[in-house]
């Protein structure tokens, strides 16, 4: 019983510390585009709306929970042939253990994207905005609130925390190659398409303590690879995933891959036949979880959900269950013959 209540400590007590210096993550990483790249701004769609919520470690601490939303669209654009640029806004709250040690951003995105070859595109973005960070010490114990015989919270702690909120800056900027080919007809389902990005966010180094020693965020670098590929004259489509990140050090390596089967096809001639799929997906990210996924696409909406099952360290304590993630995507149709409008 002791062993395991010291585990339970010693693992609680390393979960602040991992995630404190790193930044928020999702499972459905092609579900938060904006926050993946900001390069990704306006691309493909003409508009989209998404909206994430993840929860995470709430069988051995008090629960991390992050929410995203985020919307973009093309503007000023020339065609789906032509040249475009995109803007964007992403909204997220993060709240991590006891302290609440909350994050909240509004991020600012602008890409622009240009036609190179024949289906092919690139795409520069970049991504700027305020962040406030807070923290809450009213929940917070401390050894030295131990009397000798119990806990005693009015015993005063060393610890300042005159400052628990600031605000700051934070920038971002990213490239992206993509290429996509329709299908050749409306059954052949031998469409293929490629994404490959590099994107780099808190170039600024912004400031992350509350101390009056600066804290400064690590600069973040992503290398992030997807592809979808159609089997011709079937139902199915493979959609694999790579990713890497690096965050001072610390670093993540994400893959696995979607399975799509289409059960209806959308009408070419009109709007009351919706497209409809369902997605099953299994996905590994080192040293930490293997994820089960599976989404869900009814004409312009796609709903997903995911679980992280625990396989870190951390798993004696958790006995596996990590964190609970679902998404959200909805692509307006926009009909306009104005080539420099929202299209």
């Amino acid at each position: 019983m002791n062993k395991k209540l010291f585990q339970t400590a010693i693992g609680v007590l390393l979960i602040p510390v991992s995630i404190f210096g790193q930044d928020i993550l999702f499972s459905q990483p092609n579900e938060a585009p904006l926050i993946l790249n900001p390069a990704n701004t306006g691309i493909p769609y003409n508009l989209r709306v998404t909206a994430n919520y993840r929860s995470q470690w709430r069988s051995i601490t008090t629960p991390f929970s992050t929410i995203a939303a985020g919307i973009d669209g093309k503007v000023l654009s020339q065609g789906a042939k032509g040249s475009s640029l995109g803007v964007g806004l992403t909204l997220f709250n993060d709240q991590a253990g006891s302290g609440h040690l909350t994050t909240n951003q509004a991020i600012l995105s602008v890409s622009g994207k240009v036609t190179v070859a024949k289906y092919q595109i690139f795409s520069v973005g970049i991504s700027g905005g305020i962040v406030q960070r807070r923290i809450g010490t009213d929940n917070l114990t401390w050894g030295e609130q131990y009397n000798g015989i119990a806990y005693d919270p009015n015993i005063p702690i060393s610890e300042n925390f005159s400052n628990q909120s600031f605000f700051n800056g934070d920038f971002g900027t990213g490239i992206q190659w993509s290429y996509g080919k329709g299908q050749s007809t409306l059954s052949s389902n031998n469409q293929f398409g490629a994404q490959v990005g590099i994107s780099v966010f808190h170039v600024n180094s912004p400031r992350t303590g509350f101390y009056q020693v600066v804290d400064k965020r690590d600069i973040r670098y992503l290398f992030h690879f997807s592809f979808s590929y159609g089997i011709k004259n079937t139902n199915m489509q493979i959609s694999p995933l790579f990713l890497y990140e690096r965050q001072g050090t610390a670093q993540i390596i994400y893959g696995g891959t979607f399975i799509k089967y289409k059960l209806q096809e959308s009408s070419k001639y009109t709007d009351n036949l919706l497209s409809k799929s369902i997605s099953i997906g299994g996905f590994f990210r080192s040293r930490d979880a293997a994820v089960i996924a599976a989404q869900c696409e009814l004409g312009q909406i796609t709903f997903g959900i995911s679980y992280d099952i625990n396989i870190s360290s951390l798993a004696k304590v958790s006995t596996g269950r990590g964190g609970f993630e679902i998404s959200l995507k909805y692509l307006p149709i926009i009909k306009s013959s104005a080539p420099n409008r929202l299209i």
